[in-house]
C-alpha cells in the first residue's frame, strides 16, 4: 500500500448532517458533476470542520478548488480522472488507512458516488471547466503486494537495447555505483554519463541506458527487477533519480529536482515512492506517480551517503558521512530506530531478503548487522582495513562486501568468512553477488571490473567500464571470431589422433573385458556341474547306507527268525514231556486221595466208638482217658479230610494244567512251521540286500570320481579368469590415459569452441545492431529531404 497522505494521516473529520444538495434527477448521473455544484457542499458537510480555511488540518483545506487541488503538507490528495489514485476518495471508502472519518462507519454511498464521479470526469471545478489529461504516468508503478518479489513470468532483461556507448572515448574511472538483479543474469555499472547493463550467464554487453544529467552515484534495481533506479547529477548544480524500464530501455519517471547531486537513492518494493538524499543532509521521499514529495527526514548532520527499502516495504534504512544511521517507517517518515555503533560515514546499506536483518558498512573498518526487533547489533565484522565501502546481502543470505584493502570478500549469514578473491590494484569499491549466487562482480577505482566464480573464486571475466562504440566492437570481435575459430579447428585437428588411440584402447578392453566374462561363464559352468555331481554322490553315499542299513535289518531278522524256529521245534517236545509229567502227577494226586478217603472210611467207626466211651465212662478217670482217645481220633479224622480237599484242589489245577499243555502241544506244531517258513524268507532276503549295497557302494565310488575331476578341473579355469581379469587392468589404464588426454585436450578445444560461439552471437548482435541503427539514420535523412 502506497504512503497515506500526512494531510489524511492527521485527521479527516466528516461530519454527517444530513442529505447533499440534489442536483436534480439527471445530475451527477448524466450532467456534468463539477466542485462548485456537487462537490463543495459534500466536503463543507462532512470535512469542513477540520479542513477550512482557518484549521487546516496537515495542511490540507478543501474550502475551494484551489485549495482542494493543491492539496495538503504531504502533496496531491485528488487524481482528476484516476478516483483509484485519489487519495481523499480511497480514504473514504475505507480502502485505506487512515479510514475517515475515524471511529465512524462511512459516509453515504451516494455521497461517494459524487466524489467518485467528479474525479472521474476530470475534477471539473465549475460547468464550463473543460477536464485536463492526468498528471499520472501510463507505467504502472504501484504493484499488487502479493507481486511484490519474484516476477509471475520471465525475470526482466534487455531487449534489444542499444549497446551504443553515450560518451564513446571515455576513459576508465573509479566505478561508484553496481547493482545486480535480483531474479536475472544482469548487472548494472555506472559508466560516465551512462548505465552498463552485462549478461553475466556469458558478460556481453546487452544494453547503455544514457544519463545525460551527469554522474552515477547509485544504482538499485527494484524489489521484481522490472525497473533499474540511477540517482545522480553535476556537483553543486543538479541532482535527480532516473528509472527505466529495464526490457525496453525507456525511462518511466524523473524525481528530484535537487540542487546538488544525488549521492543515494532507493525505490520502494511496491515501486510508489523513491527516496534520496546527497550533500543537503535532507533524505525527501517522492511519489513516483506524479513527482510529488511525499516527505522528508531532517535528523541527519550530514551528506546522505547510504539509502534503502526493506524488502517487504515496511522500513526505510539510511545513513550519513557523520556515522549517522537511522531506520524509519518506510509509509509515515516516522522514526523506527537510531542505530548507533559505527564511527565513520556510513558507506553502504543492505537489507537480508527477510527484512529481519540489516547490514551497513562504514569507514570504520566494519560491517555490523543490525535486528530490527530491538534496533540491536548482533554481529560487528572486521571487514576491510582502512574501511569497508561496499555491502549486500545474497538471495541466500550471504554477504559480499569491498574495501579500502583492495579485496572483495564473501561471508557466510552468520558474517563468517569464505574466501578473499584476487585483489585489485587499487580501492575496492563496488562488489554484488548475481542473483543465483552463482558469480560476485567487484570494481576498484581504476575502473577495474572482475567477474568471479563465487565457489571457486577463480576469475570468469573482465568487463569493460568504457566500451567501444559498435562499429569498433564488431571489428574487433570479428577478428577475434576468425581467429578463436582459427583456434578452435587447429585445436581439433590434434583430437583425432587421440581419439583413435582411445578407439584401439576401448576396443582392447572390451576384448579384454570379454575374456574375463567366458572365462567366469566357463568357472560358472563348471562349478555348477561340481554342485551337481557333488549333490550325486551325496545321494548315493545315503543310498549305500540305506542299502547297508536295509542287509543289516535283513541279518537281523533270519537270525532272530532262526532262533524262533528252533524255539519253536524245542516247544514241541517241552510240551509232551510236560503233559506226561502233568498226567503222572495227575494220577498220583488222585490215589493219594483215594487213600485218605480209604483211611477215613476206616477211622470213622473208631471214631463213633470213642464217643460213645465217653458217654459211657463212670469215672472221671475213664472219662478223661475215653474224652483223650475221641480228640487223637477226631484230629486224625480232620487232617483226613484236609488231605482230601487238598488232593481235590491239586486234582483240579492238574487236570486244568495238563488241558493246557495239550493244547499248546497241539499248537506247538504249527507255530514251529510258521517260524521257519519266516525265518527261510528272511534268509532268502539277505543275498538281495547284499547285492544291492555291493550296487550302491560301486555308484557311489563312480560319483565321488566324478565329483574328484570335476573339481580338479575348477583351478585351472578359475586360473583363466584371473589371467583375464589381470589383462582388464592395463587395458583399463591404457584407456583412461587415453580419455584423459582427450579430456586435457578438450578442454581447451571445447573452450576455444566456446568462445567461437560467443564471439560469433556477438558479431550476430552487433550486426544487427549496426543495421537497426544504419536503417533509423537512413530513414531520418529520407524523412529530412524535400518533398517526401
Amino acid at each position: 500500500m502506497r504512503p497515506i497522505l500526512a494531510a489524511l494521516s492527521t485527521g479527516f473529520v466528516l461530519a454527517a448532517v444530513g442529505p447533499i444538495p440534489s442536483a436534480g434527477a439527471a445530475g451527477p448521473s448524466k450532467a456534468k458533476v463539477t466542485f462548485q455544484d456537487h462537490v463543495a457542499p459534500v466536503l463543507r458537510t462532512r470535512c469542513g470542520s477540520c479542513h477550512n480555511a482557518d484549521k487546516q488540518k496537515g495542511g490540507l483545506n478543501l474550502d475551494s478548488f484551489g485549495a482542494a487541488m493543491q492539496g495538503g503538507g504531504s502533496g496531491k490528495v485528488i487524481e482528476p480522472g484516476d478516483p483509484d489514485s485519489s487519495t481523499i476518495l480511497l480514504v473514504v471508502t475505507h480502502q485505506e488507512e487512515p479510514k475517515m472519518p475515524p471511529n465512524a462507519p462511512k459516509i453515504a454511498e451516494a455521497e461517494i458516488d459524487v466524489i467518485r464521479k467528479w474525479i472521474e470526469g476530470g475534477a471539473l471545478e465549475n460547468s464550463v471547466s473543460i477536464a485536463t489529461a492526468s498528471s499520472k504516468p501510463k507505467f504502472e508503478f504501484k504493484l499488487d503486494p502479493s507481486a511484490m518479489g519474484k516476477p509471475a513470468g520471465l525475470p526482466a532483461m534487455p531487449e534489444n537495447l542499444s549497446t551504443e556507448p553515450f560518451t564513446p572515448g571515455a576513459k576508465p574511472g573509479a566505478v561508484v555505483a553496481m547493482a545486480a538483479s535480483p531474479w536475472a543474469p544482469l548487472v548494472a555499472i555506472a559508466g560516465h554519463k551512462e548505465v552498463l547493463l552485462y549478461r553475466t550467464t556469458d558478460n556481453h554487453l546487452v544494453g547503455v541506458l544514457p544519463f545525460p544529467e551527469g554522474l552515477i552515484y547509485t544504482l538499485k534495481f527494484s524489489r521484481n527487477g522490472d525497473l533499474l533506479l540511477a540517482g545522480g547529477g553535476r556537483g553543486g548544480q543538479s541532482g535527480l533519480a532516473v528509472a527505466w524500464d529495464v526490457k525496453k530501455g525507456t525511462r518511466v519517471f524523473e524525481v528530484g529536482k535537487e540542487y546538488d547531486i544525488v549521492l543515494a537513492a532507493d525505490i520502494s518494493p511496491d515501486h510508489s515512492i523513491v527516496a534520496l538524499g546527497g550533500p543537503s543532509k535532507v533524505v525527501r521521499a517522492y511519489n513516483t506517480a506524479d513527482g510529488s514529495l511525499a516527505y522528508e527526514l531532517r535528523k541527519h548532520t550530514e551528506w546522505i551517503t547510504a539509502v534503502a527499502f526493506s524488502p517487504d516495504g515496511a522500513l526505510l534504512a539510511t545513513g550519513d558521512r557523520n556515522n549517522g544511521l537511522l531506520v524509519w517507517e518506510a509509509l509515515t517518515g516516522r522514526e523506527f530506530h537510531d542505530l548507533r555503533g559505527h564511527s565513520a560515514f556510513i558507506t553502504d546499506l543492505s537489507w537480508r531478503p527477510d527484512s529481519n536483518v540489516l547490514a551497513s558498512s562504514s569507514d570504520d573498518s566494519t560491517i555490523k548487522l543490525w535486528e530490527m526487533e530491538n534496533g540491536s547489533a548482533i554481529k560487528n565484522i572486521g571487514a576491510h582495513g582502512g574501511g569497508a565501502l561496499a555491502v549486500r546481502f545474497a538471495p541466500d543470505g550471504r554477504i559480499v562486501s569491498a574495501g579500502r584493502d583492495r579485496v572483495v570478500r564473501l561471508w557466510d549469514g552468520n558474517g563468517n568468512k569464505q574466501r578473499d578473491f584476487e585483489g585489485f590494484g587499487d580501492l575496492a569499491l563496488q562488489a554484488v553477488i548475481t542473483f543465483d549466487g552463482t558469480k560476485v562482480v567487484g570494481a576498484d577505482f581504476s575502473g577495474e571490473i572482475r567477474v568471479w566464480d563465487a565457489k571457486s573464486g577463480q576469475r570468469l571475466a573482465n568487463l569493460a567500464v568504457n566500451p567501444a562504440p559498435i562499429v569498433a566492437r564488431l571489428d574487433q570481435a570479428t577478428r577475434h571470431l576468425a581467429a578463436a575459430k582459427a583456434e578452435a579447428d587447429s585445436l581439433a585437428k590434434t583430437l583425432a589422433p587421440l581419439e583413435a588411440a582411445a578407439g584401439e584402447g576401448r576396443t582392447r578392453m572390451i576384448q579384454a573385458e570379454a575374456r574375463v566374462r567366458d572365462a567366469e561363464q566357463a568357472v560358472a559352468q563348471q562349478e555348477a556341474v561340481v554342485r551337481r555331481l557333488d549333490g550325486l554322490a551325496k545321494s548315493k553315499a545315503a543310498a549305500a547306507d540305506d542299502a547297508r542299513a536295509t542287509l543289516r535289518a535283513a541279518e537281523e531278522l533270519a537270525a532272530r527268525m532262526a532262533q524262533e524256529r528252533a524255539a519253536a521245534q524245542a516247544s514241541v517236545a517241552e510240551s509232551t514231556r510236560q503233559e506226561k509229567a502233568a498226567a503222572e502227577s495227575l494220577e498220583a494226586a488222585r490215589a493219594s486221595a483215594e487213600r485218605a478217603i480209604a483211611e477215613k472210611t476206616a477211622l470213622d467207626p473208631g471214631l463213633l466208638a470213642a464217643a460213645s466211651a465217653v458217654k459211657a465212662a463212670t469215672t472221671p478217670e475213664a472219662a478223661a482217658q475215653a474224652s483223650e482217645a475221641l480228640a487223637k481220633q477226631a484230629q486224625r479224622s480232620m487232617e483226613l479230610i484236609q488231605q482230601v480237599v487238598a488232593t481235590g484242589a491239586r486234582v483240579a489245577g492238574l487236570r486244568r494244567e495238563l488241558a493246557r499243555i495239550a493244547a499248546a502241544r497241539s499248537a506247538a506244531p504249527e507255530g514251529a512251521a510258521h517260524a521257519g517258513r519266516i525265518a527261510a524268507a528272511a534268509a532268502g532276503a539277505v543275498p538281495a540286500a547284499r547285492e544291492a549295497v555291493a550296487r550302491a557302494e560301486i555308484e557311489t565310488a563312480a560319483a565321488a570320481k566324478a565329483l574328484a575331476e570335476a573339481s580338479g578341473a575348477l583351478p585351472a579355469l578359475q586360473k583363466q579368469v584371473a589371467e583375464a581379469r589381470k589383462a582388464v587392468g592395463p587395458a583399463k589404464a591404457a584407456l583412461a590415459a587415453a580419455e584423459k588426454a582427450i579430456a586435457d585436450r578438450r578442454a581447451p578445444v571445447d573452450a576455444a569452441i566456446a568462445k567461437a560461439q560467443a564471439l560469433r552471437a556477438e558479431v550476430e548482435a552487433l550486426s544487427a545492431e549496426k543495421k537497426r541503427t544504419s536503417d533509423s539514420r537512413g530513414g531520418l535523412a529520407s524523412a529530412a529531404k524535400p518533398g517526401q
